[in-house]
């Protein structure tokens, strides 16, 4: 079974990355001059690709739930400054593997937001939590 591996943490390979076909690759910047006018500067960018993984609901089921240790796992990682990228394993499209050096990004909200699927005290290891992933290529 292909997964997703997100700094050597192990996650669902069936995690949905919502925005994966979403338009990215040209930054653009917009002002108003003193006179009023709008300027508008686009680039293209070599990096900043957003990476959204995120669990989905099926009817009653829930896909690429991920347990409490994994969340607290994915927590851990996000909650520490880095220097150096993550490496994000993804399965690729007509099989395979590939790779993206990546890392959180925090300008659209937290790196990661987690609900459990069903919430219960105290909470266990094995319980199962919703998450969205917010990730960019760097």
């Amino acid at each position: 079974m292909s997964r997703i591996v997100l700094a050597g943490i192990e996650l669902p390979a069936d995690l949905q990355w919502i925005d994966e076909f979403t338009a990215w690759r040209v930054g653009q910047a917009v002002k108003t001059s003193l006179t009023g006018a709008k300027i508008v500067q686009e680039s293209s960018l070599q990096a900043g690709r957003p990476i959204t993984l995120q669990t989905q609901r099926d009817g009653a089921a829930w896909v690429g739930a991920v347990t409490l240790d994994v969340l607290r796992a994915l927590q851990a990682s996000e909650e520490q400054p880095r220097t150096t990228p993550l490496t994000l394993v993804l399965p690729a499209h007509n099989g395979g593997d590939r790779q993206l050096s990546v890392a959180w990004r925090r300008t659209d909200g937290p790196g990661i937001e987690a609900e459990p699927i069903r919430f219960a005290v105290p909470a266990l290891d094995g319980d199962y939590y919703s998450i969205t992933l917010r990730l960019m290529t760097v």
